[in-house]
């Protein structure tokens, strides 16, 4: 029996076949739970409860409209979107919101790396802090590759941007095919350790695929750093994120890298 927990990056619509397959979490997109009525989440509490199934995690933490790294952001509009999102995510037990959010991270031409860092830290403590507090979720710095984002791509710049937020509710998630793409190191991971409460997998070598026996990956490598490092004895947590190959379903390749992990 594998001493992590595995959920699943998918939609409400999948949750009772997420519980089929023996997901033990389901994580959500906090932008589709911004746009709950309070009648929905008041039904998505109820089926979790009847059908003994939980949300634990969000991921796409902010909208790509919701750009913070521009000049003159617009906060009102931000603030408003965050106390939407996280009133509703707290309510479904949502304890980590994942910040990958590219396109609302994403620096433009003309605004130098330095200003865009400062103002993703000013956003961090001025506006993602005070909503992370209020509804004691945790916000975790995801770690995107070359080819989707020009901040944060490293573990250690998502660890520099933990450190100078100051505060213990930012946090790090590392995602592994991210991580394999930008042909990041374990030593960061081991640098960052203290710091890191969730985790995503793929495939990086078959393009960002469901993991699956014999595709050419070391997925141990990738849990005995975890073990060393005692995530499991942590929070645990591993969400398969990833997609479908072409001509096969999302349930026999979710049961597929189930059975891999768990035997890890």
């Amino acid at each position: 029996m594998s001493d992590f927990r595995f959920g699943f990056t998918r939609g409400f619509e999948e949750s009772q076949l997420l519980k089929e397959i023996g997901a033990d979490f389901h994580e959500l997109n906090l932008g589709n739970i911004a746009g709950l009525t309070d009648e929905q989440v008041d039904s998505y509490i109820a089926e979790a409860k009847q059908n003994g199934y939980s949300y634990e995690a969000a991921n796409c933490m902010i909208p790509g409209e919701y750009k913070f790294t521009v000049d003159n952001p617009d906060y009102a509009a931000l603030d408003a979107y965050f106390e939407k999102a996280f009133s509703r995510a707290k309510r479904l037990g949502i304890k980590v919101v994942v910040m990958g959010s590219s396109g609302a991270r994403n620096f433009p031409e003309g605004v130098s790396y330095d200003t865009a860092f400062e103002r993703l830290v000013y956003c961090l403590k001025n506006h993602i802090v005070p909503v992370c507090e209020k509804y004691g979720i945790v916000c975790a710095l995801e770690n995107l590759s070359y080819g989707e984002s020009n901040i944060l791509n490293t573990i250690d710049e998502s660890l520099k941007a933990v450190q100078a937020s100051g505060s213990e509710m930012i946090k790090i998630l590392v995602d592994f095919y991210h991580f394999g793409y930008n042909k990041d190191s374990f030593d960061a991971i081991r640098k960052a350790k203290d710091h890191i409460v969730h985790i995503h997998v793929a495939s990086v070598i078959n393009g960002r695929v469901y993991p699956a026996p014999d595709d050419g990956e070391d997925y141990k490598a990738l849990t005995d750093l975890l073990r060393e490092i005692g995530y499991d004895k942590r929070e645990g947590r591993i969400s398969f994120e990833a997609r479908v190959p072409e001509g096969l379903e999302f349930a026999d390749c979710a049961k597929s890298s189930l059975e891999l992990f768990r035997k890890l």
